[in-house]
């Protein structure tokens, strides 16, 4: 009776040594799989690839907001003057803080990244422990590296910086406002054709 609860005790203790090398092995797989040399640089190439779209949006927004300040000036008759100084440079202080954003949203991009690599890592290491064997643990590590980068390269797309903010985007209303105005009063027959006339 004693001997045979002893080779039991024995296979149970064989049983759980093994069971527990084979979630060492997931587990280590599945971290090598995470932790591989390529991975940095696919997340630095997310991050090149989110500042150049951010930059080149930001760019042609610049020249189509200087288009707009260019008729807004001349819509208010303020061009070549004080106004057109201001406004330049409250664009230029817009543009420098656009590219400040383009690089914290392409920075963000990088770190979305590499926390959803951390979450399905500890996710993957936890079914480890249940069970999961080392192919699939790395297969699965590498299915959500892929799934990880493309939805921050999707992120990346969605980032946006608005150029004309603050106070440009309050004087081209204003413009418009004014513009609108002036036209209202010629179609009405106030303003440049004649004056009302009081009975």
């Amino acid at each position: 009776m004693g001997s045979s609860s002893n080779r039991a005790g024995k296979e149970a203790e064989r049983a759980e040594a093994a069971r527990q090398a084979a979630i060492r092995a997931s587990q280590g797989r599945i971290n090598a799989v995470f932790d591989g040399p390529g991975r940095a640089a696919e997340i630095q190439d997310a991050v090149g690839a989110s500042r150049a779209l951010g930059t080149q949006d930001l760019d042609r927004q610049n020249k189509e907001t200087e288009l707009q300040l260019k008729f807004a000036l001349a819509r208010n008759g303020t061009a070549f003057g004080s106004t057109q100084n201001d406004q330049q440079a409250n664009m230029a202080e817009a543009y420098k803080r656009g590219l400040l954003e383009v690089d914290r949203n392409a920075r963000g991009v990088g770190a979305s990244i590499e926390s959803a690599d951390q979450q399905a890592r500890s996710n993957l290491i936890s079914l480890a422990t249940q069970g999961l064997d080392v192919t699939t643990g790395a297969a699965q590590a590498a299915a959500a590296m892929r799934t990880n980068l493309e939805a921050g390269k999707s992120g990346s797309m969605a980032n946006s910086v608005n150029l004309a903010s603050g106070q440009l985007a309050d004087f081209f209303k204003r413009s418009r406002d004014e513009n609108e105005r002036r036209r209202a009063d010629r179609i009405s027959g106030f303003g440049y054709y004649s004056q009302p006339t009081r009975g």
